[in-house]
């Protein structure tokens, strides 16, 4: 069998350090998570623009005249956009490890932080602020307020008071900065090179060769024992992410103390890392990993025919045997509702989403209940057969890993049953595994979401 522990040795360059400037409009008030009305982050490198992240958000509450006046957002222009908790894991994605830079950065970053934990997520960035360091080393402007600054070194503002316009305007500002202040920008962004919470015991190059590919990490204690499990899309920017935090959390500063080494392993693909990321929790029950360990009912959707006549669908904690999917929360159920309903021209109303008022010209009459019962017809018939094609395959075929590795997943009427890692060569032998809900229910995604181009038959000698 071949080692699935990638040496922590080979090399490739350091990662390149990043910006990530970030501006939110809000409908006011503290930072709760919930009254975030747009975001946009624009990720640089000093110089120039690498890549931009802009999403209107739909707050819990309405928002005010008083804010619309300002910001020129009202809300039928969020009444569609998805809640921050939707957007969550996108922006946090996107943001990785970079530096958190902002105009007045404690405003911008502590709505952004409660949302995230309202998301289940962490993020504690290294982080600058233009205007403190604009009253530090500029001399001549009367006010540091953005506008005034974009006066001061004529900058073109082309939307004041929207976020996506005072992001790009601030990465003007900010590339201004740099320019001149490189150097001391590093003393400027909290924890200096990003390593005094670094773990006691990891040595300070352990991440240097980490790839951002999709796979699984490992935090290994002073015994060799696995205390930590993870997986992620962007390896390199998740795992810098658990040593970028003030360190305040008790779970974070014994996490600190524990890992003594890393080790990782490219997957291929997503799909695979969450596949290995969760049967390494399962035969290890690593200390600090929790979110596997207890497992609920998890929520499910479920068709049905109105008195009405409509088809409707719900969705609802638990599920029975016939749900037509399972999710393992109920965001994770809305977010792939409401993608349905999207894709498929679906009335929002009769979907079963909360919150969502009528859209798209739909009224209450025959010809609307006969065209929405036609769409959800024409849907249940494609999802129903990708459930048959889930039942009937018995291997999957994922990505391979860049060194050439092709994952398999063995299925035995449609529960996950055994993986193993297919070289050119060499016939490797499946390790089997008792499966669990999670993966059964990536399974369910997998064949919905139209993934069945990479199925391959096992063949009959095949055990």
């Amino acid at each position: 069998m071949m080692d699935l522990s990638p040496s922590i040795e080979s090399m490739t360059d350091p990662k390149p350090l990043l910006f990530a400037i970030v501006d939110i409009e809000t409908n006011g008030g503290a930072p709760t998570g919930d009254n975030i009305t747009e975001v946009a982050a624009v990720l640089h490198d000093g110089v120039r623009e690498i890549d931009r992240w802009v999403q209107l958000i739909r707050p819990s509450s309405p928002i005010p005249p008083g804010i619309t006046r300002l910001t020129g957002i009202d809300n039928s222009m969020v009444q569609d956009a998805p809640a921050f908790g939707e957007a969550a894991a996108d922006l946090h994605q996107f943001l990785g490890d970079s530096v958190f830079v902002a105009h007045n950065v404690s405003f911008d970053l502590k709505h952004l932080q409660a949302g995230f934990k309202n998301a289940g997520l962490t993020y504690n960035p290294r982080r600058l602020c233009t205007v403190r360091m604009s009253r530090k080393w500029l001399k001549g402007p009367q006010r540091y307020s953005l506008g005034a600054l974009c006066e001061f070194f004529g900058i073109e503002n082309e939307a004041h008071h929207r976020a996506w316009g005072d992001a790009v305007a601030t990465a003007e500002l900010f590339a201004k900065l740099w320019k001149n202040h490189a150097d001391d920008m590093a003393q400027e962004w909290g924890r200096g090179g990003g390593t005094s919470w670094w773990p006691p015991h990891l040595p300070p190059d352990a991440l240097a060769t980490i790839p951002s590919t999709p796979g699984v990490y490992r935090f290994l204690d002073s015994e060799g024992k696995l205390a930590y499990v993870g997986m992620s899309k962007n390896l390199a920017s998740r795992v810098r992410q658990h040593f970028s935090g003030s360190g305040g959390e008790a779970r974070s500063q014994k996490l600190r103390q524990m890992v003594h080494h890393v080790t990782w392993q490219e997957t291929g693909s997503e799909w695979m890392a969450i596949v290995l990321e969760d049967i390494l929790i399962r035969r290890h029950h690593p200390p600090l990993n929790r979110a596997q360990k207890v497992v609920g009912k998890g929520w499910a959707l479920d068709g049905f025919s109105c008195r009405q006549g409509i088809s409707r669908f719900s969705l609802s904690k638990g599920g029975r045997a016939t749900s037509l999917h399972r999710f393992r929360s109920k965001v994770e159920g809305e977010t792939w509702l409401r993608k349905v309903v999207d894709d498929e021209g679906l009335n929002p109303a009769w979907s079963g989403l909360p919150g969502t008022a009528w859209k798209d010209g739909w009224l209450d009459n025959e010809a609307a209940r006969l065209l929405h019962n036609q769409r959800a017809s024409a849907w249940l018939e494609r999802f129903k057969a990708a459930k048959r094609q889930q039942n009937q395959t018995q291997v999957i075929s994922l990505p391979p890993t860049p060194e050439g590795w092709v994952p398999e997943l063995q299925l035995e009427q449609g529960k996950f049953k055994a993986y193993r890692f297919v070289g050119e060569t060499e016939n490797a032998e499946w390790i089997p595994d008792a499966g669990s809900g999670r993966i059964d229910a990536m399974m369910e995604r997998y064949f919905s979401e139209g993934q069945p181009h990479h199925l391959e038959p096992a063949k009959a000698s095949e055990g």
